[in-house]
């Protein structure tokens, strides 16, 4: 038995999007799987060139999607950074004194307790069961170490471990994953084909960390559209009014402005509905002589129609929805009879297999979201599809692990993780690869053949590299259309350096709620404030002056009117207030109305503004009204009971 300290080397939590009842390593408690959430642990322990794996399966005592599951996962990234990297006595873990040093590991955080009194037991309920769950993970789970250690044949690892069917298994359920130690950061580099050449490579580009991803908890899943928006009304002194979770107003001396999503006064109504039309918008800007793929709509279920016309513009073609959103039913790249029936039945399966649909031929080339404000181009984002870069140690699994883990750290992004699907499955039989592959360093395996970033896919600022003729024709295309100072204009092209005519090139759609926070919060590049551009184009079109208030430092007051008294509102808005670093008080002003002031940065006041919108899950918001006002400085954030 080796008398060496052995240290905790790495980690994988995984945890499940919904229960399973399939065990997969040792489930603390059977009884229980078909009805809560599911987590999985895997622990790499070592000393010099000894290492010993093992893994376990338990619950943390809650059903998903009640108010407490997020908490949970927060809760069990705690424990293994506090597990990671911890030292374990090798003659103490052999003989299985690790009780002491297990509760200390697994001790409950203020945040999961949430201010819960010793009264509230309904929440110590929950609290001390996710402990007494995970505790015993962690003994079971030292205990297996002990005994292989001691074992003549210890240094295998469990043959289920090595199972691909339980790793594709994790990955399948997976709704949030964490990989320590953070490994080498994930990197970009553009090389495109040119014409099949193989081009220049450009500088490699390192991920983003924004400081904003932990102020902007509170939003959750909600869409960043329309609170980007109201962060800077905010910041230019407006009033905010807000009735839905992407519909606000904003008033400030008299002028009154109406945003839903990242509508705003800069498009007209006209254009909406002229951009909403992939058909339409090509019947529009092809007699203009802008490049637009050549193309046809037809009707649903025309599928015999759609294959002759195939054949008449020859493959490869692309097939879509007519008014498709978030790349849902495309299948780009078809190059036969054989391929476009099956891109039928992708389409036919979707949400949107009902709607009538577009073939049209193929483009070779990344896709682009060219941001175009007041004229002008201000953002260039490419938008690569879900992809892993070898680093010849990891596998295909541990890479995904941990470019998520980065992805986390970026707000438009956080909630789009690279997840395993079947289109994953078909890109890695591609290339011969599993999961368990070890690539190459410096190799790039891709695993989706989308770019959405929904799907888990890269955004890369590419502004500074687009060549000056790209732009000047995105500023055209957009221009073309009547009241439309505000669009994203997507784009195929082969090379974005190459000046048009040089590289093939073509205009997907013109959309005019294009998502902002893509430029806002890209993975790879300079980040845009898009938001705060578009913004300032209000202003300025309506001869209103820049007025911005310091970031660092605001205060409104706030009154969320609706359900929102008995719910557990107030606690909410504490929890939510103090994590964000916020001053003021919360407080109930009637049976329907609760009120706060907030004081601090203005993108933690703004995430929690927006975010009340909807509050915990107990509560039905109708209205939140925001108002800056003048105060004295609060100490610390008071709940008034």
């Amino acid at each position: 038995m080796p008398q060496e300290n052995y240290s905790v080397k790495r980690i994988e939590l995984v945890a499940y999007s919904r229960p399973h009842a399939e065990r997969l390593t040792s489930m603390v408690d059977e009884r229980l799987a078909r009805r809560e959430v599911n987590y999985y642990l895997k622990v790499t322990i070592g000393a010099h060139d000894r290492e010993f794996t093992g893994a376990v399966e338990g619950l943390v005592g809650q059903r998903p999607g009640k108010p407490m599951t997020s908490r949970y996962w927060e809760y069990l990234e705690t424990v293994a950074s506090r597990l990671m990297g911890s030292q374990l006595d090798a003659e103490a873990l052999a003989n299985g004194q690790l009780g002491p040093q297990v509760k200390a590991w697994v001790e409950p955080t203020a945040e999961l307790i949430d201010d819960a009194r010793a009264l509230d037991l309904r929440q110590w309920a929950k609290v001390q069961r996710a402990v007494s769950s995970i505790h015993k993970a962690l003994k079971h789970l030292f205990t297996d170490f002990a005994r292989r250690m001691t074992d003549a044949t210890c240094g295998a690892p469990p043959a289920a471990l090595e199972d691909e069917a339980l790793v594709e298994a994790l990955f399948t359920r997976a709704e949030q994953v964490l990989y320590l130690p953070e490994g080498e950061p994930p990197t970009y580099t553009y090389q495109p084909r040119l014409q099949g050449v193989l081009q220049e490579p450009s500088p490699p580009l390192h991920p983003n960390a924004f400081d904003d991803t932990p102020l902007m908890l509170p939003l959750g899943t909600m869409d960043a559209k329309s609170h980007l928006m109201e962060r800077e009304c905010l910041r230019q002194g407006f009033n905010v009014l807000r009735t839905g979770k992407g519909v606000f107003t904003a008033d400030k001396g008299g002028q009154r402005f109406y945003f839903k999503l990242s509508r705003s006064p800069l498009v007209s109504v006209d254009a909406i509905a002229l951009c909403t039309h992939k058909e339409a918008t090509r019947e529009f800007l092809a007699p203009l002589g802008f490049p637009v793929p050549r193309g046809r709509m037809f009707p649903s279920g025309g599928y015999d129609n759609a294959t002759r016309y195939a054949n008449l513009i020859g493959y490869p073609v692309v097939v879509k929805p007519a008014t498709g959103v978030r790349g849902i039913g495309v299948v780009p790249n078809i190059r036969s009879d054989e391929e476009l029936r099956s891109a039928f039945h992708v389409l036919e399966t979707s949400k949107l297999g009902h709607d009538d649909f577009i073939v049209e031929k193929h483009i070779f080339g990344e896709d682009y979201r060219i941001m175009v404000i007041g004229g002008k181009v201000r953002a260039a984002t490419l938008r690569a599809p879900a992809s892993v870069t070898g680093d010849g140690k990891h596998t295909v699994a541990e890479l995904i692990l941990i470019k998520n883990r980065y992805r986390q750290r970026i707000p438009h992004l956080k909630s789009r993780p690279i997840v395993y699907t079947e289109s994953t499955q078909y890109q890695l039989d591609k290339v011969g690869y599993t999961l368990h592959s070890v690539p190459p360093l410096g190799e790039r395996v891709n695993l989706s053949g989308s770019c959405n970033l929904s799907q888990g896919g890269d955004s890369v600022n590419v502004h500074h590299e687009m060549h000056p003729s790209i732009i000047k024709l995105a500023e055209d295309a957009v221009k073309a259309v009547p009241g439309l100072d505000y669009c994203g204009i997507d784009f195929l092209i082969e090379d974005h350096r190459k000046p048009v005519g040089e590289t093939d090139i073509g205009i997907c759609e013109l959309n005019a709620h294009a998502a902002i926070g893509t430029a806002c919060y890209p993975m790879f590049g300079d980040a845009v404030n898009v938001p705060r551009q578009a913004i300032e184009e209000i202003l300025h079109n309506h001869d209103m002056p820049l007025t911005p208030l310091d970031d660092d430092q605001i205060t409104v007051k706030v009154r969320v009117r609706g359900k929102v008294t008995g719910v557990g509102f107030r606690k909410w808005v504490a929890r939510h207030a103090r994590k964000g670093g916020l001053n003021g008080y919360v407080k109930n002003r009637d049976k329907r109305t609760v009120e706060a002031v907030l004081q601090g940065s203005l993108v933690a006041i703004s995430s929690l503004t927006t975010a009340c919108i909807r509050g915990p899950s107990e509560a039905l918001p109708t209205s939140v009204r925001v108002v800056h006002v003048n105060e004295s400085p609060h100490d610390g954030f008071t709940l008034i009971r």
